[in-house]
């Protein structure tokens, strides 16, 4: 009786977060959907949620500046099957600017049914041993 009532505690408790739910239903966590291209310094991923409403994939990504200056960021989505696969043809990369200490909310939705899953792809100029850094931005987006 003990362990029907756990569970039930559990499966409501679950319920309460949609992260909470898809996590627990896929293994993941907030660091398994971000891949960052180099570490960065000064953004950091502080929530992250999930739901899949009318058939397709919702998020919502808080990052938050945890530097006194402006931060540039870019970011974009690859959408993913139950397998693992990808089901989408690649964003191109979305430019954000993040001020000082500020938190930032990035929302997507999946351009697909079949979109199960997905990874945040992150870069910022400033991270230490970023392939993009400086100059040399993703997809040619220059800072003005």
């Amino acid at each position: 009786m003990k362990q029907i009532t756990m569970t039930a505690a559990l499966g409501l408790a679950l319920l309460g977060t949609p992260c909470a739910l898809q996590a627990a239903a896929e293994g993941g966590t907030i660091a398994s959907k971000v891949e960052e291209l180099g570490k960065m310094s000064y953004l950091k991923v502080t929530d992250m949620r999930a739901v899949k409403r009318d058939g397709l994939l919702r998020i919502q990504v808080t990052i938050s500046n945890t530097d006194n200056s402006n931060q540039q960021l870019y970011y974009r989505f690859r959408w993913l099957d139950d397998d693992g696969f990808t089901v989408w043809d690649e964003e191109a990369w979305k430019p954000e600017i993040i001020y000082g200490l500020q938190k930032k909310v990035i929302q997507a939705v999946s351009p697909t049914f079949k979109a199960t899953d997905f990874r945040l792809e992150l870069q910022s100029p400033k991270n230490e041993g970023a392939p993009f850094s400086g100059s040399n931005p993703p997809g040619g987006i220059t800072n003005q």
